[in-house]
């Protein structure tokens, strides 16, 4: 075992919860030093973009931009780009209540914390830069900072291998907006949180005809020379614990304040997508040392800012982005469709049947439950067509996205869906895994097939498990009061050793992308979803039957009808109403 696989088990394994003993966190929330939502750049020019002004019914329906080569794609220029931004990475609504306002935005955190910092990499665009740009996205204001600008021949270089109108769109991650409230357990959160900005930006491209695809050939050193922030490990950044360092008994001891100083919080470089037209290839991908050079010596504008007066250093956490740093490997390219995939549906009531809703409007109203109501029951029809959804398919969003084969798959608790029993099942995304999952789990699960169910679905136990589900998930109620609630379980060890310890990442943001896709399934249906970071990981797996770690518990999600929010007003997403005095960082 390699001492870097070695360190993300560990890191794995010392972040569970477990119903006698939470991960190792702060304790307390220190309110004081809750770090600020919105990363800036001070010093580097902001370029504005143009706001859109949603209206109802704008852009394509939900149910045909959902398939390749339904919507035609828009032109690059200012206006693309914002639409870009806005629909997948911009402010939603204030909320409002007590005297004090907390943004939502399009892309959902852990928290409402917001992690998640997004980059614009392009050749000129017209009415909006006249020369190749990197540029950061500040969401508050809804514009582009310009954090550098190169040559035409390295843009010429970088897109040598892309379609035509092609930008790239850069995540990084800030490990202190989490750790500040989960302590060691928040690198699981910065994976989940980039999964879900990244299906954001699956969708928002979708309505405009665009597609996103994952650059997952690019190794995090090269990510972070593009975006200009530092890799874990390489200049500026600290060193993580040796393996075997973060044991439960010493962790609380190895935790340390920093006192404040003039260091911004760290930034971790995550992934490059490249947003293109529909129906048009990605031949290659690869980064020459003529850009690799030019880059190096690129004159970075802008300083970050600081998010908070101080900092708790996690040194598990730590440890693991450094373990999960990932070298460049070849780019897997993947064909464009060549023809439209069949209908999601194949039961007796097709979605066609009813009005489809706005794409846009749906990811502008998303909004994660609070409390559902646990009197709300949804159909059967509406269950199975949302299922549907996340099973990949050729030339569907956002599952295409990434080049690797579906690894996370989904133990559903049906709480109340008429017209199927109340029980526990199983969503398989991948048809290879299912002999795999039989032989590796409990001996008297049915494995049967509900009459009309999707393929890959699979009813394990009849029965009532509300009360298991909100024990599993850490006593949350929200996880027993919904129609439904899931874990999603991945293979684990197998894919670290077979792809190396970086793919740990990977395997949270899947999760992300899958939760995005539930999100946005319950609002098309008139629900709401909600994820869930809190649950007991290995009271999960064993009542499956899993042992050891091939099989892991990542992420859990719970789907209902929102009970009323009789106390908190809700607002626009860029309203002249929210003084800075009332804004709050977090709800």
């Amino acid at each position: 075992m390699s001492r870097d696989l070695e360190i993300v088990l560990a890191y794995h394994e010392a972040t569970k919860h477990a119903p006698a003993r939470m991960a190792p966190g702060p304790g307390r929330i220190d309110w004081e030093n809750e770090p600020a939502p919105f990363r800036r750049y001070r010093g580097a020019p902001l370029v504005e973009l143009p706001r859109p002004e949603p209206r109802p019914g704008e852009g394509p329906a939900y149910d045909i931009a959902l398939a390749e080569g339904n919507v035609p794609p828009r032109p690059l220029d200012s206006s693309s780009v914002s639409q870009l931004f806005f629909d997948s990475l911009a402010v939603t609504a204030w909320r409002r209540a007590g005297g004090a306002a907390w943004a939502l935005r399009a892309n959902p955190s852990s928290g409402n914390l917001h992690p998640t910092e997004g980059y614009l990499i392009s050749g000129p665009v017209p009415d909006l830069f006249d020369r190749p740009t990197v540029a950061h996205y500040a969401p508050e204001e809804h514009a582009l900072e310009v954090r550098g600008q190169f040559s035409q021949e390295a843009w010429l270089d970088i897109s040598s291998g892309l379609p035509a109108g092609t930008v790239l769109v850069g995540f990084t991650s800030i490990p202190w907006r989490e750790s500040w409230k989960y302590g060691e357990r928040a690198f699981r959160y910065l994976q989940i949180n980039l999964g879900h900005a990244l299906a954001a930006i699956s969708f928002a491209s979708a309505a405009l005809g665009w597609r996103a695809t994952l650059l997952d050939g690019l190794g995090t050193g090269e990510v972070g020379l593009l975006l200009g922030v530092a890799a874990p490990g390489g200049p500026g950044s600290p060193g993580g614990p040796q393996a075997g360092e973060g044991s439960q008994e010493n962790i609380n001891e190895k935790v340390k304040d920093v006192r404040a100083d003039d260091e911004a919080e760290i930034e971790i470089p995550d992934c490059i997508v490249a947003v293109h037209p529909q129906g048009r290839s990605i031949s290659g991908f690869a980064l020459s040392d003529r850009v690799l050079d030019e880059f190096r010596g690129l004159w970075w504008h802008g300083v970050p800012d600081r998010l908070s007066s101080r900092r708790v250093d996690w040194p598990l956490l730590e440890g693991v982005a450094e373990a999960t740093t990932k070298p460049p490997t070849p780019f897997e390219a993947k064909s464009a469709p060549s023809v439209r995939p069949e209908p999601f549906w194949r039961g007796t009531s097709p979605d066609h049947d009813l009005p489809s809703p706005s794409l846009r409007e749906l990811i502008r109203q998303r909004r994660s439950a609070i409390v559902m109501d646990p009197a709300f029951s949804m159909s059967r029809d509406d269950f199975y067509s949302a299922l549907e959804r996340m099973i990949s398919a050729p030339g569907t969003f956002p599952h295409h996205l990434h080049p690797w084969m579906p690894q996370v798959h989904l133990a559903i608790f049906v709480h109340r869906v008429l017209g199927l029993d109340r029980g526990f099942y199983l969503l398989v995304r991948d048809p290879d895994d299912e002999d795999l999952l039989r032989k590796s789990m409990r001996g008297e699960f049915e494995w049967s097939r509900p009459e009309g169910a999707p393929q890959g679905f699979r009813r394990l136990a009849r029965g009532e498990f509300r009360d298991l589900a909100a024990a599993l998930s850490c006593r949350q109620k929200i996880a027993s009061d919904g129609c439904f609630s899931l874990a999603m379980i991945a293979r684990f060890r197998s894919c670290l050793e077979e792809h190396g310890p970086w793919f740990y990442n990977r395997l949270f943001w899947e999760g992300g992308i899958v939760g995005q896709a539930l999100y946005l399934e319950a609002e098309r249906r008139g629900l709401r979803g909600c994820g869930i970071g809190c649950y007991f990981d290995d009271p999960l797996t064993t009542g499956l039957g899993l042992s050891g770690t091939d099989w892991q518990s990542l992420y859990a999600f719970a789907v209902g009808r929102e009970a009323p929010l009789r106390t908190i007003e809700t607002l626009p997403g860029y309203p002249p109403s929210i003084s800075s005095r009332e804004k709050v960082k977090s709800p």
